[in-house]
């Protein structure tokens, strides 16, 4: 089995360690995904001080890092449309079971020198876009985006105040 090394947040003593774990193996409808890129989020911070706790990690122990950008390593069975070596970034999340779970903190995420997502959360990335810029693209671009055109609910030539 290959190893990997991955940065591991232990949720009962809140103890952020370095440590060796399985390499992922993509399954039916999954990509693993050579990381190049993780940011560091407010979000991470407050899952090690303690202050977020995850609402769906069915573990004691999870990979942090829910901005990830990286080239795709594996296709697992069925999947299409991507190639090994394209650049792409990890949507920070996903819905499963009718639920929104994100990436870091309800399953494995980005701080990790591969990471395990579903290929429908892979967005591809141009040459001209460096990975360690894009990594922010999940959650520092999406977030005030989803502010705006979803909780402010502004449209294009709408006029707004700041």
């Amino acid at each position: 089995m290959d190893r990997m090394r991955a940065v591991r947040l232990h949720l009962p003593t809140r103890t952020l360690s370095v440590e060796e774990v399985a390499k992922p193996v993509p399954g039916p409808g999954e990509v693993l995904v050579k990381v190049t890129a993780a940011g560091v989020c407010l979000s991470d911070v407050h899952l090690v001080d303690g202050t977020l706790t995850p609402l769906y990690l069915e573990a004691e122990s999870v990979t942090l890092g829910h901005e990830v950008a990286g080239t795709v390593e594996a296709l697992g069975p069925g999947v299409g449309g991507w190639s090994a070596g394209q650049r792409v970034v990890l949507q920070a999340g996903e819905r499963r079971g009718g639920q929104t779970h994100t990436r870091g903190v309800d399953y494995d995420g980005g701080w990790a020198e591969y990471a395990l997502a579903s290929a429908a959360t892979l967005v591809a990335l141009p040459l001209t876009l460096p990975l360690d810029q894009a990594a922010i693209i999940p959650d520092a671009v999406s977030t005030p985006w989803a502010a705006v055109t979803v909780t402010g609910e502004v449209r294009p030539a709408q006029a707004v105040g700041v």
